[in-house]
């Protein structure tokens, strides 16, 4: 919003000026007694022919002008009265812009303007020329701070005449009356619901505001007044505005500082502003320096959803504006106004609902597929009296639908309501339609935005009513109208809510309908299966159904389920489906994922019979939870460690094999001699693995299962030494491989570690690149050979700058630059401050990042990351502060 306001001299109005063109004739005798006009309140008396027979009137004065018949002069004359006003102007300065702007609005041309002598004040005449025929000569005469404007127009050969000097002449000037000062007006707003009082009427300034959230949805619309009080230097402006409809006031404290952001550009914030209050309302109060010399005070207020400013501005540059003011003292929120309601009845219901005229329906049918409900109808209203927002919605429940309790089932869903920090202040249980209901409030903890809702069903619809409301509207007469004004206008067949639907869901699974079999299938995410609707899944998954595909899917949705639900017969249920014959390998796998979260003792000996009698290997699908339990536990992994060898034949799972035995070696150094000693059949394939990649590598098609595989043997080269011509071969195909540099980099480490030679100039590359260099450091500390890593990098200030940019890599993207700021030290311990940027972003922004407790590096101390942290705040002059404010979380969440 853009608010300019300047100060600047009385100037006359076009419309003004335009009457000394308009043509009057008259005929009057120069020897007639002439008619003496008297103004008493500014104090002067003048003769012309006869009385003004022609008037306009402005604000600040009215114009009197004499025309006579067949005649093309006219007389004009006014007084204005300057008393309290234009105080830091000179005479001289408003009687030169006076009369600058009286030649510049009549697009005249000035011919003579000349000081008269006067000794009670300042008087000038001018001589302008309007056209070819025409002049106009005027007196001004600037007396008691008063302005007294005589002019006469005429044709230029009859202009100058004993009749124009004796009006000139004519005027005397005696004390004006004393000036009566205006008194404030009271203006109250029955719309906005607020009052203040003003020095006068003020100017309607509203327009809309494009929503900066939807450039498509419906505006802000500003609700902006102004108005001057010139006695005093000062300009006020003041407005509300409410949330577009279907938006509400979710974070005040937000809008605050979005608000204060908006300043930016348009005015200077001078300091940091100020909470107030009124009525219990939060504000906030800011100076401001309006084009960077007019002092300000602005107030805002937030009122549910209705936002309030308040802005006073000084006209004079070197005033200050202050809240000892009226303007500010006397404003106060009314009651909103009661705003009449009227009956909602959607169509194809049988409820209506006293709701407002005007509203915004949203109508949504879409992802809808694995959810109870089909639909959802979303009423949003505003009351224009308050602001107050309202949403009534609806939703069509699915067939399969049942609940154990209303009650339970309300709660769940005003649960679900909460976003963070939100809490369920209070609850009541109330009947709405005589049946079980919930009214329940939310507030947010941070915020402390408190909404108001109601939540029932009503046969097959699940309907929610919602307010967005202020603190007086919460539970105000009409809130409490809407809210008990459901009804049911015609009878429906009841739905029962707490029937199984088990064998309905059954029956439609085997649907050649589309529709309907997908809707049933939707139906396992949301339906809850009971222990007793065991027997009818377990026949379920041997059922024949409309296609193959069709039995795939509901396979995978039962097993699914029975991990959920299930007894001490799913156990030999499983068994028993997994040596069917017709069992294909996909479920079969599917099976091996569910057995290990049953409760069953014996699952696990099941588990590792049914894997060593039958491997599923036709199959790509839950192969990662074959391997799961072995992962799980190492010591299992141990025991069974010849079944994992068998597994490590099939490729699909071989990736997964080789990561347990790597595992192992890493932190069961007790059974490294396992791992060693079956590295061959552990590598058995690798060559054949390498040679698949790489012709993956040639074609076009990528393959994430190839690639994962080559990380597998990296990693297992990376623990285990294996010096021998297939990790030579394989690390040196991989060290070179294009268009994946951390692929690159492990086979680097791999051969590093495994004592395969390095060329030093590819080393001393991955050294100097902050991508490679920590891995590079870390082999070479793992393997005794830290002496080549350049003592440049070990230093705790480079190393600091290395583990930040592995951090921000991790949690984001790389930065582009690192800069150490300087140590902080707390508690005796050392800390560094780092500054970071990015070059791709748009702007110049630096961030801070904290990286310790710092310790030195070297080949005779464990090699461990320092901790790294930064919450992506920019950086601030003061570092020092901001970088010991950082400390706390960096030993808490920092890695």
């Amino acid at each position: 919003m853009k608010i300019i306001f300047t100060k600047r001299l009385f100037t006359i109005t076009t419309a003004l000026i335009l009457i000394f063109t308009t043509k009057f004739t008259w005929a009057m005798s120069p020897d007639a007694d002439w008619y003496t006009y008297t103004d008493e309140e500014t104090g002067f008396s003048l003769e012309l022919p006869e009385a003004p027979n022609y008037t306009d009137d402005y604000n600040a004065f009215t114009m009197y002008s004499y025309n006579g018949p067949n005649s093309n002069r006219v007389y004009s004359f006014f007084s204005l009265d300057f008393r309290g006003l234009n105080k830091d102007n000179s005479p001289d300065d408003i009687m030169d812009s006076f009369i600058t702007n009286i030649v510049n609005n009549l697009n005249g041309e000035l011919l003579n303007k000349k000081r008269q002598k006067y000794a009670d004040g300042l008087r000038y005449k001018v001589t302008v020329k309007l056209n070819s025929k025409k002049l106009m000569n005027a007196q001004f005469t600037l007396q008691n701070d008063i302005l007294y404007y005589q002019s006469v127009e005429d044709d230029a050969d009859e202009i100058n005449d004993s009749n124009t000097s004796h009006f000139f002449e004519s005027i005397a000037i005696a004390s004006p009356k004393p000036k009566k000062e205006i008194p404030w007006i009271d203006y109250k707003s029955s719309e906005g619901a607020f009052s203040l009082q003003l020095p006068e009427e003020p100017t309607d300034l509203s327009r809309a505001h494009a929503n900066p959230i939807d450039e498509d949805g419906e505006p802000y619309y500003l609700h902006m007044y102004n108005v001057q009080d010139l006695k005093n230097d000062n300009n006020y402006l003041f407005r509300y505005n409410d949330q577009p409809l279907g938006y509400y006031m979710e974070d005040p404290l937000g809008a605050f500082e979005s608000i204060k952001d908006n300043f930016e550009g348009k005015a200077a914030l001078v300091g940091e502003g100020k909470t107030i209050y009124l009525d219990g309302y939060e504000g906030r109060e800011y100076e401001l320096l309006i084009q960077e010399k007019y002092h300000s005070v602005c107030r805002i207020y937030i009122r549910g959803n209705r936002t309030y400013l308040l802005l006073k501005q000084k006209l004079n540059d070197t005033d200050q504006a202050s809240t000892d003011d009226l303007f500010f003292s006397s404003f106060k929120f009314e009651t909103p106004k009661t705003q009449e309601l009227e009956t909602l009845s959607p169509r194809g219901t049988n409820f209506e609902i006293q709701f407002f005229e005007d509203t915004s329906l949203t109508i949504d049918s879409l992802g809808y597929e694995d959810v109870y409900l089909k639909n959802s109808h979303d009423y949003f209203a505003l009351n224009k009296q308050s602001g107050d927002v309202y949403q009534f919605g609806y939703s069509d429940i699915k067939d399969y639908f049942k609940i154990k309790s209303r009650k339970e089932f309300f709660e769940t869903n005003a649960n679900s309501l909460l976003i963070w920090n939100d809490s369920i202040v209070s609850q009541k249980d109330i009947t709405i339609n005589n049946k079980e209901a919930l009214e329940f409030y939310i507030q947010n903890q941070d915020t402390k935005v408190t909404t108001r809702h109601q939540i029932w069903i009503e046969n097959k619809r699940l309907f929610l009513l919602t307010g967005y409301l202020s603190k007086e509207s919460m539970d105000s007469e009409l809130t409490n109208t809407i809210f008990s004004s459901y009804k049911v206008t015609s009878e429906e067949p009841e739905f029962d809510l707490f029937s199984s639907k088990t064998e309905l869901l059954m029956e439609n699974l085997k649907s050649s309908d589309t529709i309907v079999f997908n809707n049933a299938l939707g139906a396992f995410d949301y339906y809850v299966f009971e222990i007793e609707d065991l027997p009818k899944l377990y026949n379920a998954i041997t059922d024949t159904y409309a296609s193959s595909e069709n039995e795939e899917l509901i396979s995978h949705e039962i097993l699914e389920e029975l991990s959920i639900t299930n007894d001490s017969t799913t156990l030999d249920f499983l068994k028993t489906l997994y040596i069917n014959p017709s069992t294909n390998d996909t479920i079969k796998a599917h099976i091996l994922n569910t057995i290990p979260v049953l409760e069953n003792s014996d699952k696990f000996e099941v588990f590792n019979n049914l894997l060593s009698n039958s491997i599923p290997t036709n199959t790509d699908n839950y192969t990662y939870g074959v391997t799961s339990p072995y992962r799980d536990s190492l010591e299992f992994a141990i025991e069974n460690y010849k079944l994992l060898l068998n597994l490590n034949n099939y490729k699909t799972y071989r990736s997964n094999v080789l990561s347990i035995f790597k595992d192992i070696a890493e932190t069961h150094p007790e059974h490294l001699n396992l791992v060693s000693d079956n590295l061959d059949s552990l590598l058995k394939y690798a060559q054949s693995d390498l040679d698949s990649y790489l012709d993956m590598k040639k074609g076009e098609d990528y393959n994430f299962k190839d690639t994962s595989l080559m990380y597998s043997y990296l990693s297992l080269f990376n623990t285990i030494s294996y010096n021998t011509p297939l990790s030579d071969n394989l690390t040196k195909a991989l060290m070179n491989v294009e268009d994946n540099d951390w692929l690159s980099l492990r086979a680097m480490t791999a051969r590093i570690h495994c004592r395969l030679k390095v060329d030093d100039k590819h080393a001393s590359q991955k050294l100097d690149s902050l991508f490679s260099r920590y891995e590079m450091m870390e082999v070479y500390h793992k393997t005794n050979q830290f002496d080549k890593v350049p003592k440049k990098y070990t230093k705790p200030e480079a190393f600091a700058q290395l583990v930040l940019y592995n951090y921000l890599g991790e949690e984001d993207y790389y930065p582009s630059n690192l800069e150490v700021l300087g140590k902080i030290t707390k508690d005796e311990s050392v800390f560094y401050a780092i500054s970071y940027s990015y070059e791709d972003e748009e702007d110049d922004s630096e961030y801070i990042g904290i990286v310790g407790p710092i310790t030195p590096i070297s080949k005779d101390t464990p090699f461990n990351k320092y901790k790294s942290y930064s919450d992506y705040d920019t950086l601030e002059k003061d570092w020092k502060s901001q970088a010991l404010n950082l400390i706390p979380d960096l030993l808490e969440y920092g890695y």
